[in-house]
């Protein structure tokens, strides 16, 4: 039995989040559940401010868009505020790309790019049961 190439992942790297506001969701994150504070960065070639929040074993990443003619201000405005999507970190990044699409997955991303995270790339929510999923190939 020949197995076809599986995308492997480590772990889930993080949970994205869409808001309108950051500010106020990192105060009320840290108010309600004591979240660490953090480092806000404007990702201006993804229409975003963004930072990564530790909570336990894994992180937050809360998304406010820079206008509404961006994904995630254009996410928020059909759906609203919430759960955007989810980051899977592997290795080799660009090799998961090329399994991927061999089995027939839709790339958003066919070449890796920089975020917040490290080196990552975005698979259509189509392809993975409406959720949007992000691979991030970790900077360490």
């Amino acid at each position: 039995m020949n197995a076809s190439p599986t995308c492997t992942i480590n772990h889930i790297d993080h949970v994205g989040v869409a808001v309108k506001d950051i500010q106020a969701a990192l105060h009320f994150l840290h108010r309600v559940f004591g979240t660490p504070d953090t480092e806000v960065a404007e990702l201006a070639d993804q229409g975003v401010r963004a930072c990564l929040i530790q909570v336990g074993q894994t992180r937050l990443e809360l998304l406010e868009p820079l206008s509404e003619n961006t994904p995630v201000g254009r996410f928020i405005a059909r759906r609203g505020e919430g759960l955007h999507h989810l980051a899977l970190n592997v290795t080799d990044l660009q090799g998961k790309l090329r399994v991927l699409e061999a089995q027939g997955l839709e790339l958003i991303d066919k070449q890796p790019r920089e975020g917040l995270s490290g080196n990552v790339a975005f698979v259509h929510p189509r392809s993975v049961f409406g959720i949007l999923t992000e691979l991030v190939e970790s900077r360490e």
